[in-house]
């Protein structure tokens, strides 16, 4: 085991050690989405580029601080074509849809401000396609430099802070900083994935949530 992998199980077991100090939050259920950016890339032996795009999600608790959650997020991006290459303008328009689930824990109540922290797992789909105008003879001196079309499904992992900013009660602004991990890793030679290396990428989205309920 790694040491960053270490340090995300010791984080896991210290939140459940101190779960019963936390306090009672007022909702039981919160639906939310929004505007997401993200630094990443499916087509892995390349630089990550800007990707933008949408999510959504929601979450119900079985006590004041326990729960469970869900969230789907779909990201676009382009990659430009390398001056080596003789290409000009984008070599790959890329985009990645994620699906995850898992765990959320909140531990922030204030009048204004409430928080909470979620770990959750499941697949992205990644792809990268030439755009359509390239020509026949562009489009091979692009795999020559390594800007091929991709299309592959991988594991991801999202570890997140979700901060609340109450607009009223029913109603907040989600501001959510979090750590992206997928399986798009560098290849080890032979074309197979490099042992121990994934894809670490900074996510931050941001848009309104709904709650709803009243927990136990």
């Amino acid at each position: 085991m790694t040491n960053r992998n270490r340090m995300v199980v010791a984080g896991f077991c210290f939140l459940l050690a101190a779960a019963h100090r936390l306090p009672a939050q007022g909702n039981a259920a919160e639906i939310y989405g929004g505007y997401t950016y993200t630094n990443a890339n499916p087509e892995t032996p390349l630089p990550k580029t800007g990707m933008s795009g949408w999510n959504v999600g929601a979450a119900g608790y079985a006590t004041s601080w326990f729960g469970a959650g869900f969230e789907f997020s779909g990201v676009f991006g382009s990659i430009a074509a390398p001056s080596a290459s003789g290409v000009s303008g984008t070599a790959l328009n890329t985009k990645e849809y994620s699906y995850v689930v898992g765990p959320q824990f909140r531990y922030l109540n204030m009048a204004k401000v409430q928080s909470s922290f979620k770990w959750m797992v499941g697949g992205v789909f990644g792809q990268a396609n030439l755009p359509s105008t390239t020509s026949p003879a562009n489009a091979l001196n692009l795999a020559t430099a390594g800007y091929q079309t991709s299309s592959e499904t991988k594991f991801a992992m999202l570890l997140a802070v979700p901060v609340d900013v109450t607009v009223s009660r029913l109603v907040g602004l989600r501001i959510e900083p979090a750590i992206y991990m997928t399986d798009f890793a560098p290849l080890a030679s032979g074309g197979s994935v490099a042992a121990n290396q994934h894809q670490w990428n900074f996510r931050l989205s941001v848009g309104p949530v709904f709650r709803l309920g009243h927990s136990k």
